[in-house]
């Protein structure tokens, strides 16, 4: 058994679905499912059971759940102690998109502050600019990393790392006759405006639903959550935003709908394709732990 071995399980372990396993630790459905059958043809035993709606693990996946996650831990320790003697001549440029900070990931700033006192070797500079314009300064090398909202959605010569995933949702004003749905589809935004973080490829996979559906909606720009919360609460407009219960919304008056057929709403880290550095590599799995740690389950 590998520490690769390992850490596919342990992802498993936390989705119980080998499709969202697959996307967290970047591999094929197929080469997770392979990963966990060379398991247990050396464990001579299963270490999953299928449920009615999700995977179950046996006695068997328990105690290797168990043993595994402090190894695979000490293992990630050990990769940073490693890396804590590289030093940069210049800082690292990290794009983080303001529709993401501070309400998305309101953590995000102490968690790189955090870094940064971790590793004070390692010094980073960070742009505050809007969604649609971190993958485009990315890709022109102004850029070594980015932090944007997305819908799956992305750009060619970009690799990928979701760091939080939610499901998509609608955010509406409670006199909205739409927020008493229990979810709604795209059909029924046709001839309405709704608010987005950007319009560029992040969000692709909204603008082909309300395609599919023949709706024809007023995508909006508007970064600021609280603009978006303003017009929402003034003025009956509509917002993507992430799926929250009910007692997580901070402000009256509002509510998220959940929406049908769209992936979940995430914030990724991106790096140019085949320039994933080992300071990069350490500062996306410092973010990804700390993230976890802010939304459980996650």
């Amino acid at each position: 058994m590998t520490i690769q071995q390992l850490s596919v399980f342990l992802a498993v372990c936390e989705e119980l679905n080998y499709t969202r396993a697959a996307a967290r630790v970047y591999m094929s459905r197929q080469a997770v499912r392979q990963n966990i059958t060379e398991l247990e043809r050396e464990l001579s035993g299963a270490l999953f059971e299928s449920g009615r709606n999700r995977l179950r693990l046996t006695a068997k996946g328990r105690l290797l759940r168990d043993k595994a996650a402090p190894l695979v831990e000490g293992f990630r320790e050990l990769q940073a102690a490693m890396n804590a003697d590289i030093h940069l001549s210049s800082p690292l440029h990290l794009g983080v998109s303001v529709a993401l900070v501070p309400d998305y990931l309101p953590g995000l700033p102490h968690h790189l502050e955090r870094f940064a006192a971790s590793y004070p070797n390692l010094p980073i500079s960070v742009l505050r600019l809007e969604n649609d314009e971190a993958t485009p300064a990315l890709l022109a090398g102004a850029l070594d990393a980015c932090l944007v909202m997305d819908l799956g959605g992305q750009q060619a010569g970009t690799e990928r790392t979701v760091l939080t995933r939610h499901p998509a949702s609608v955010l509406m004003n409670q006199r909205n006759p739409l927020c008493r749905r229990e979810s709604i589809g795209a059909e029924e935004l046709d001839g309405r405006s709704l608010f987005l973080p950007g319009l560029g490829e992040e969000f692709r996979p909204l603008f082909e639903a309300a395609k599919r559906a023949g709706a024809d909606v007023d995508f909006t720009v508007m970064p600021s959550f609280y603009q978006v919360l303003f017009h929402i609460m003034d003025h009956d407009g509509m917002a993507l935003n992430r799926l929250e219960p009910a007692d997580a919304v901070p402000h009256s008056g509002v509510r998220n709908v959940p929406m049908r057929g769209l992936p979940l709403l995430c914030s990724s880290f991106l790096v140019r394709e085949g320039m994933l550095s080992s300071p990069l590599r350490l500062l996306r799995d410092w973010l990804e732990a700390r993230l976890r740690e802010d939304f459980p389950g996650n």
